[in-house]
């Protein structure tokens, strides 16, 4: 599967959202999406397409970070269920922290789940290193947060 990314628009959110559902125990609403793109110079957005699909589903994968002076701190990566573990996560975050370098940004940062083995998998191929824990970052659980930093972009 051949897939292009581009900055995530207004109308990829009722995608973005079934994916979001699926993909996190406290998914985020509509609302805080349309909040996010409302201020596209603080909060960068992208989207990873598969152009050849029919209209409704062609979003592959989103995410994006908040620009933080010269951080960019990633809120969310997501890749739909049926595109994982086939390299588009891994392509998604090299664009997305392409994006970022771009845009001036020399480090990154994230939360993850300790229990998301998978994800912090993928931020360590991408050069992220664990740098401490957040106690009971996650309200539906309680889990701690794993914070992960690239120190160079």
């Amino acid at each position: 599967m051949d897939w292009s990314f581009r900055a995530l628009e207004r109308a990829d959110l009722p995608e973005v959202c079934a994916i979001e559902q699926a993909s996190f125990p406290t998914p985020w609403s509509m609302q805080l999406f349309e909040e996010e793109l409302k201020r596209p110079e603080i909060c960068i957005w992208s989207a990873a397409l598969d152009l050849q699909a029919a209209p409704g589903s062609q979003l592959l994968a989103y995410g994006g970070f908040w620009r933080i002076v010269d951080e960019a701190h990633i809120t969310n990566v997501a890749v739909r269920q049926d595109c994982r573990r086939a390299g588009l996560g891994r392509a998604f975050l090299q664009a997305l922290l392409g994006r970022a370098k771009g845009l001036g940004c020399v480090k990154a940062t994230l939360e993850v789940r300790p229990s998301n083995t998978g994800a912090i998998a993928l931020y360590q191929q991408a050069g992220f290193v664990a740098a401490a824990l957040r106690p009971r970052y996650y309200t539906d659980n309680d889990e701690d947060a794993l914070l992960m930093w690239q120190p160079q972009l």
